[in-house]
């Protein structure tokens, strides 16, 4: 096995599976990194989902900063923008609203703005006015993202892809939850801690009934270190 993922999956605690989930990567991908090495791409993600910096997955070098992690935090009006940053409105407490036929809708005040490269963007197919950072709360989808996370979502994709992390209004109440269609209409609701958050089967009438809506698709998570 390459040195880069026995680093990678000694930092993580999780075998090749679980990592390949926890950072967005197919199985097989992960697989050929056992001869080929972690790739930079893939080092970025696990850097900011684990806190280690990519040199060091990469190469061992312990001293290479986490720039990928430091780079998302907040900025003002007096710190430029990289040629490949963009500006994300986070939004720590907000209300979400799904009106009967309208598109759903985040209300609030930004908090302030986070910073993510235009690479990820483009590496998620999300348009950059699509692109908002919520606060996740509750451990439902826990170890995936934890209490306090902050997610990057897309507005813009709300059409179910089985499987995938989404944010949803379900009676009133904002969650993160993996989606799967139904038939008819309906829709499972997963959670990854499944043994306190049993999963839900709504049909198409209750998701009238419960005021159920897809709000955006989760497409990065930034848990908070230890």
């Amino acid at each position: 096995m390459h040195p880069s993922l026995e680093r990678l999956l000694k930092v993580s605690g999780l075998n090749q599976e679980e990592l390949a989930k926890r950072i967005d990567e197919s199985p097989q991908t992960v697989s050929n990194w056992k001869r080929r090495g972690v790739s930079k791409s893939g080092a970025i993600k696990a850097s900011a989902e684990f806190g280690v910096s990519v040199s060091w997955i990469l190469d061992g070098d312990e001293s290479g900063e986490n720039v990928e992690v430091s780079k998302v935090q907040g900025w003002d009006s007096n710190t430029p923008l990289d040629d490949d940053e963009v500006e994300i409105p986070f939004y720590k407490d907000f209300l979400v609203s799904c009106g009967s036929g309208s598109t759903p809708e985040i209300i609030g005040e930004a908090t302030r703005k986070l910073r993510l490269s235009k690479a990820t963007l483009n590496k998620y197919g999300v348009y950059e006015g699509n692109a908002y950072a919520l606060t996740a709360f509750g451990n439902s989808m826990s170890p995936i993202i934890n209490n306090g996370a902050t997610v990057y979502v897309d507005t813009g994709r709300t059409q179910i892809v089985d499987g995938k992390i989404y944010a949803i209004n379900h009676g009133g109440l904002f969650k993160f939850k993996f989606l799967y269609r139904m038939p008819k209409g309906g829709v499972r609701i997963v959670s990854a801690n499944a043994e306190e958050y049993p999963e839900e089967i709504l049909t198409a009438e209750d998701i009238m009934d419960q005021e159920f809506c897809v709000v955006a698709y989760a497409f990065n998570v930034q848990n908070s270190l230890p």
